[in-house]
C-alpha cells in the first residue's frame, strides 16, 4: 500500500477534469402546516410562524389535515398529539406511509415521557423529527424552534457538496471536553472536531445540513478524510505552541467495514507526526453495532495502534450490552437528549446515573454531552461523571481560539465571553 505522504485517506476522483460547477441552489418555500383542534393555539402559532417567515395553513381535524397536506405541500408540520377524533400517532403513521420529507414538530400537553416516546416512534418510522414542544408554549422557544427549521429548508445537492470539498470550503471548529473530577477546577481534557461549511449562498452551515447528503452519496469518506487531515494539522499547531491536547473526530459507520482503514490512518498519523493516543475516534452506538465481526476487527486494530475509541450518542441505539462489553471502546459518551433533561426529569437523571455506573463497571471513561447549566454540571459531578461538553463551558470555536481556552481556563463556564 502506498504511503499517505502526499495523498489523503480517500479522495474524489478527478480524472483530469475541471472542478464541477453548478448554479446556486434555490431556496425551498417555507410552508408550515399546523394541526391542532384549539383555534386559539393555531392562531398563536400562525402569528409567530408568519413573523419568522413561513406561509401558514391550519387544520383542526384529521380529514382536513390529509387534504391540506396534499394541496399545501408543507416544508414543516406542527402536530398536536391529542385530537378529538383520533391522535397524532395515527397521523405520524400516515405521514410515514407517504414518505413525508417535511420537518415535524410535536406539540402537546401530555407528559414528557409520552412526548419523547412519540418522537422516538416517529424517528423509527423514518420521519424528519425536529423538536417536541410542551404546551403552554413559551414564545421565545417556539420562535427559536421555527427559525432553526426555517434555516434547514434549503436545496443542497451532492454536486454542491462535492464542489465544496474540492474548493476547501469546509472547515473545523473545536468544542472542549472538560474534566469534572470532584474537588478540582474544571480543565480542558480534549477537544472534539466539528465540521462546518462556508456556503456561498447560505453562509455557515453545521453538519446536520449536509452530512445526510454525504452519507447517502458516498462523499462521507472524502469528507472524513478532510476532517482527519485538518484536525491533525491543527494538532501540530497546538503542539508547536506547547499544548498536547487530544482531538476527537467522528468516524462514519461505513469505515467500520473498510479493512484497510486502520493502516491508512496509521500512515496519516505518522505523516503528521502525531502520537496515536492524541486521536480519539468517536463512533455512534448504532454504527458500532452495524456489522459485529467486521467492526470488532477494525476497532480492535485501531486500539492496537494506540488510537482512543469513544462510543457516541450512547443510549439512543438498540445495542445489546454484550456487544458493548465485546468492543474495545475506552470512552462512553452520554447522549445530550438525556443530559439536557436531568434537571427536570427523574427518569433522565436515573438513565444518566445508570450509564455512568455502567461505564465504570466496564472500566471506561464517561463523557456527558449537552451541558448548558451549572445545575446539570453539578449533578454530573455528584454522579462521578469524568468529563462533559456543552455550551456551559464553551461553544465550538475555530482552532486558533483553542489556545485562548487552554491558557484562560477560568473562562470555562462563561461561554458568552468567547
Amino acid at each position: 500500500m502506498q504511503a499517505v505522504a502526499s495523498s489523503p485517506i480517500a479522495s474524489i476522483p478527478t480524472n483530469g477534469s475541471a472542478p464541477i460547477t453548478g448554479s446556486a441552489p434555490a431556496m425551498v418555500a417555507n410552508r408550515l402546516l399546523v394541526v391542532d383542534d384549539e383555534p386559539e393555539i393555531c392562531e398563536f402559532i400562525r402569528d409567530v410562524a408568519e413573523a419568522v417567515g413561513y406561509e401558514v395553513a391550519v387544520s383542526h381535524d384529521h380529514r382536513q389535515f390529509r387534504s391540506l397536506y396534499e394541496e399545501f405541500k408543507p416544508s414543516a408540520i406542527m402536530l398536536d398529539l391529542r385530537m378529538p377524533k383520533g391522535d397524532g400517532v395515527e397521523l405520524l403513521r400516515y405521514l410515514a406511509d407517504l414518505v413525508c420529507q417535511a420537518d415535524i414538530f410535536l406539540a402537546s400537553g401530555v407528559d414528557t415521557r409520552t412526548l419523547n416516546t412519540a418522537m422516538r416512534l416517529a424517528t423509527a418510522h423514518g420521519l424528519r423529527m425536529r423538536e417536541a414542544l410542551r404546551k403552554p408554549f413559551i414564545l421565545p422557544d417556539l420562535r427559536a424552534a421555527l427559525r432553526r427549521t426555517l434555516n434547514l429548508n434549503m436545496s443542497i445537492t451532492e454536486q454542491d457538496l462535492e464542489e465544496a470539498i474540492r474548493a476547501n470550503d469546509l472547515f473545523l471548529h473545536y468544542q472542549p471536553k472538560v474534566s469534572l473530577v470532584a474537588g478540582e477546577t474544571p480543565s480542558i481534557d480534549a477537544v472534539e472536531a466539528l465540521l462546518r461549511w462556508e456556503h456561498t449562498v447560505y453562509g455557515e452551515l453545521p453538519p446536520d445540513k449536509f452530512i445526510p447528503i454525504a452519507e447517502a452519496s458516498g462523499l462521507i469518506v472524502p469528507l472524513t478524510d478532510l476532517v482527519l487531515r485538518n484536525a491533525l494539522e491543527q494538532w501540530q499547531i497546538w503542539h508547536n505552541g506547547g499544548h498536547d491536547i487530544p482531538v476527537a473526530v467522528n468516524l462514519p459507520a461505513c469505515l467500520l467495514t473498510d479493512l484497510e482503514f486502520p493502516d491508512r490512518l496509521s500512515d496519516l498519523l505518522t505523516h503528521h507526526d502525531v502520537d496515536p493516543s492524541q486521536l480519539i475516534l468517536e463512533v455512534t452506538e448504532s454504527g458500532a453495532m452495524m456489522d459485529g465481526p467486521m467492526a470488532m476487527d477494525i476497532l480492535t486494530r485501531l486500539r492496537l495502534k494506540g488510537v482512543e475509541l469513544s462510543i457516541d450518542d450512547f443510549g439512543t441505539g438498540y445495542s445489546a450490552l454484550v456487544q458493548l462489553y465485546r468492543l474495545p471502546f475506552s470512552e462512553l459518551k452520554i447522549d445530550k437528549s438525556f443530559v439536557m433533561e436531568m434537571d427536570r426529569s427523574e427518569e433522565a437523571k436515573t438513565i444518566v446515573r445508570s450509564i455512568i455506573d455502567l461505564a465504570y463497571n466496564l472500566d471506561m471513561n464517561v463523557c456527558a454531552e449537552g451541558v448548558e447549566t451549572v445545575v446539570i454540571m453539578d449533578l454530573l459531578r455528584s454522579m462521578g461523571c469524568d468529563k462533559a461538553q456543552g455550551f456551559y463551558f464553551s461553544p465550538p470555536v475555530p482552532g486558533k481560539d483553542v489556545h485562548k481556552l487552554l491558557v484562560d481556563a477560568e473562562q470555562l463556564g462563561t461561554a458568552t465571553s468567547l
